[in-house]
């Protein structure tokens, strides 16, 4: 884990130098974002203005300035804000839609924190070409070390342009890079971002088919992804529930798995009953993901 902190005196220039030794996995559908759109682009907001206009209209070009600082208006793990592991791993991807209306976002460094503790520094590449309100990734290699909770506690961003000079419709004619970053936090510094254990939730009947009256006990068997394959899941809550023909799922019992990761449970037969079982997810402690297991019919005997 990288946890040098990014000298807030820093230029641009300096953090790229500082932060190309950074490992980053570029995600797949990463793309190199054009000097401008060939259809031109309106710059808007507050800190975005033309500073003068050159030549005699209707041939005239505009030199703008821009001073904005691009923002963030949401983060995301995997598209969401949860990832699944299971014992092989897989793949993390950070990404945060970054809005700046006048020249474009033209760097964006992302800050996740683990588990309130640890941070990690992660340069991210665009992946949709808009760099005027488009989301940008970065993605790392993930283990089963590192289920927990995440936040992007803050990012670090440039704007593409310090000036820039379009044409009278809006088309790039040249620009001065953006020599200064700077950091943000907002809302979603806070949204809560998980790594979870994947699970798997047996089921398994003392018969398939009894008279009325007959008691029928019901086991089911919760695992979790480790490093080494699926384990059992100690002290998991685990939830039993059953359906008579085309009523609703009741909950009749929520129990605790045994050291084997093994929960039982008996009822006596009325009428044929569907049964299942169901882990909820965790987000604290083993950070389990939910599982469901498939559902079970005990006939009732005529």
């Amino acid at each position: 884990m990288l946890t040098a902190r990014i000298p807030r005196a820093f230029g641009l220039t300096a953090v790229v130098t500082a932060l190309s030794t950074v490992a980053l996995a570029v995600p797949a559908q990463a793309v190199t974002p054009p000097v401008w759109p060939t259809a031109g682009h309106i710059p808007t907001g507050a800190n975005c203005a033309i500073s003068t206009s050159l030549g005699n209209p209707p041939n005239f070009d505009m030199r703008w300035t821009d001073t904005s600082t691009p923002t963030v208006s949401n983060v995301f793990l995997n598209g969401g804000t949860t990832l699944v592991l299971p014992p092989a791993g897989g793949t993390m991807t950070y990404s945060a839609r970054v809005l700046a209306p006048c020249s474009g976002a033209g760097f964006v460094v992302l800050i996740p924190i683990k588990n309130e503790g640890g941070y990690t520094i992660q340069p991210a590449a665009s992946v949709t070409g808009d760099v005027f309100g488009g989301l940008w990734s970065a993605s790392i290699p993930a283990t089963i070390s590192d289920i927990g909770v995440y936040r992007v506690g803050e990012a670090y961003v440039s704007r593409r342009y310090d000036t820039f000079i379009t044409r009278s419709d809006f088309t790039y004619l040249s620009s001065v890079v953006a020599s200064q970053g700077t950091y943000v936090a907002g809302p979603w510094s806070l949204t809560k971002l998980y790594v979870l254990r994947a699970t798997t939730l047996s089921n398994a009947l003392s018969a398939s088919a009894v008279k009325r009256g007959k008691t029928v006990k019901a086991t089911a068997k919760l695992t979790m992804a480790s490093a080494t394959g699926y384990v059992s899941a100690p002290g998991a809550r685990v939830s039993v529930q059953t359906k008579v023909g085309k009523r609703k799922w009741v909950t009749n019992a929520t129990l605790t798995a045994n050291a084997s990761g093994v929960v039982t449970y008996s009822f006596v037969l009325s009428a044929t009953t569907s049964v299942r079982f169901v882990h909820a997810t965790t987000r604290s402690g083993n950070f389990t993901n939910g599982a469901t297991s498939v559902t079970k019919v005990v006939k009732r005997k005529r």
